[in-house]
C-alpha cells in the first residue's frame, strides 16, 4: 500500500508518524511545496521577534524522515489530483500513483488588492523566510505599518518595536483588537499594554495604497480615511483562507474549508484531509468552522492517520476557540465562546478582567486578562460541557476554584455539593 500525504506540518507529518506504527510495510511520500523539513508554524513570529531562528522552530529533521522511512518531495507542489485513478500530478508534468490520500494544506494568507500591494516591502507573515525578511528589513526600518488587529498582527507589531523600529502603527478595521478572542474590556487592557511601548492603533479603517518615493522605495501607506502615515514596512495579517483548491477541483465537496465526515474522508472516496484546510464542527457552538489552532492540526493528523492505516477512529467536534497570549505585562486566555450565554459573571479590578459566560448552567466560555490563574481548569469545565452544581458554580465566579473542585466532575458526572 502506498500512501500519499500533501503537507508537510502537524497534520501530515503527525498522519505520517502514525501510519509507520500501524502498517511498518506501507510506503509513505510526504508532498510539500516548501523545501527543507518541517516547521512549528506557530512560531515564526519569534524567528521575526529574534527569539530563535529557522532552525529553532524545527518540527522534524532529516533524521525524522529517515527513522520514519518517509520520501520528502519538498519544494514541489502538486498541481491536481485524479481521484477516480489514484494519481497526483505535480508541478513539472511527474505522476505519484496513490493508494489513499491525506490533503493536509493548510491554509494562505488573504492577500491584498490595493495598489503598491506587491512591492518588496509589503509582506505577509506565513512562512518562515517571510519572518527572516521582515527581521532584516526591520534593522534599518524607522517607521513599519501592520495591518489586522489579530493574533499574528500583533505579534508581528510587538516584535518590530522590540526589533528596534520607532514608529509601529497597527491599523484596525473592527471596534478594537482580538475580535475573534476578547470583548471591547479585556481588549482594552491589551492594548494599553501595547501603547505602553509605543505602538499607535488606528481604527476603523483599512490600507488603500503604498505609495513609492523617489527611487522607488516604499515611503508611506495611505489610510482608506485619507491619512497617510509613513511606512518602510508593511506586514499584512487579515486571516488566512483554506487551500482547497485541489479537493475543489478533484469533484469534492468545500465549503468555506474542505468537509470530512466523522472519519476525516473528504466526499472523495480513499481521500481524507486534516488540519488549517478543513471545517470542522465545534464543540460548544455547534458552527462549523475553520481552526488554525496547532493542536487540533496534531490531534486530527492522529486520527487520519489511523484511518488511511485501516484502524477506524472518529473524530469528535473539538474546542476550536482556545487562545492565550502575552505581548508585554498582561498575559490573555479566551477559550469557547465569549460572546453569548445565558448568563455572564464579569470581574473587573485594578489591571485584571475575567468574564464567564454560562449556558443552561453550564461553563461554555471564559476570559482572562491580566491574571489567568487557575485557566486550565476553566479550560477543563469548557471541554466536559456539563451542568455544574450552584456551589461550584459560584466559586468559578468568584474564581476560587481549584483542581480538587472540579474532579467529581472529571471522574464521575456531578459536581462538588
Amino acid at each position: 500500500m502506498h500512501i500519499a500525504i500533501i503537507g508537510n506540518s502537524a497534520a501530515g507529518l503527525t498522519a505520517a508518524r502514525t501510519i509507520r506504527k500501524i502498517k511498518p510495510s506501507a510506503g509513505i511520500t510526504v508532498i510539500s511545496d516548501e523545501s527543507g523539513p518541517a516547521y512549528a508554524r506557530c512560531l515564526i513570529p519569534e524567528i521575526l521577534a529574534g527569539v530563535r531562528d529557522i532552525p529553532g522552530i524545527g518540527y522534524a529533521t532529516q533524521q525524522f524522515y529517515q527513522d520514519y522511512d518517509i520520501n520528502l518531495r519538498s519544494g514541489i507542489k502538486v498541481s491536481s489530483i485524479n481521484a477516480v485513478n489514484h494519481k497526483l500530478k505535480l508541478e513539472g508534468g511527474q505522476v505519484i500513483k496513490y493508494d489513499r490520500l491525506l490533503v493536509a494544506t493548510g491554509a494562505s494568507p488573504v492577500q491584498p488588492g490595493w495598489p503598491g500591494s506587491d512591492l518588496p516591502s509589503v509582506f505577509t507573515l506565513r512562512t518562515a523566510s517571510q519572518a527572516v525578511m521582515i527581521r532584516k528589513m526591520a534593522i534599518d526600518c524607522a517607521s513599519a505599518v501592520v495591518e489586522g488587529g489579530g493574533l499574528v498582527s500583533l505579534k508581528a507589531a510587538y516584535a518590530l518595536k522590540k526589533r528596534g523600529v520607532k514608529d509601529v502603527a497597527v491599523i484596525v478595521r473592527s471596534p478594537h483588537i482580538l475580535m475573534k478572542q476578547l470583548d471591547r474590556d479585556s481588549a482594552g487592557l491589551v492594548e494599553n499594554d501595547l501603547t505602553s511601548v509605543g505602538i499607535k492603533f488606528y481604527y476603523g479603517t483599512g490600507l488603500a495604497a503604498a505609495i513609492q518615493g523617489p527611487r522607488g522605495e516604499l515611503q508611506s501607506v495611505e489610510l482608506e480615511d485619507g491619512r497617510q502615515l509613513p511606512a518602510g514596512l508593511v506586514v499584512i495579517g487579515k486571516g488566512v483562507q483554506p487551500n482547497s483548491e485541489l479537493i475543489r477541483n478533484a469533484g469534492g465537496k468545500i465549503n468555506r474549508g474542505i468537509l470530512v465526515n466523522e472519519y476525516l474522508e473528504t466526499s472523495l472516496p480513499g481521500i481524507y484531509a486534516a488540519g488549517d484546510c478543513i471545517e470542522v464542527t465545534d464543540s460548544v457552538t455547534g458552527a462549523q468552522v475553520v481552526s488554525g489552532l496547532w493542536t487540533l492540526a496534531v490531534e486530527q493528523g492522529r486520527i487520519a492517520g489511523c484511518n488511511l492505516a485501516g484502524q477506524a477512529r472518529k473524530y469528535p467536534p473539538p474546542l476550536t476557540r482556545l487562545n492565550s497570549a502575552q505581548f508585554g505585562s498582561v498575559p490573555f486566555v479566551s477559550v469557547g465562546d465569549v460572546q453569548g450565554g445565558d448568563e455572564l459573571a464579569v470581574y473587573q479590578g485594578a489591571g485584571v478582567y475575567r468574564k464567564l459566560c454560562f449556558r443552561d448552567n453550564r461553563l461554555t466560555g471564559f476570559i482572562m486578562a491580566g491574571l489567568v490563574d487557575r485557566a486550565g481548569v476553566y479550560t477543563s469545565l469548557v471541554k466536559q460541557a456539563k451542568k455544574l452544581s450552584a456551589p461550584l458554580k459560584d466559586r468559578l465566579i468568584n474564581g476560587k476554584v481549584t483542581g480538587a473542585d472540579i474532579l467529581p466532575i472529571l471522574t464521575r458526572q456531578g459536581g462538588i455539593q
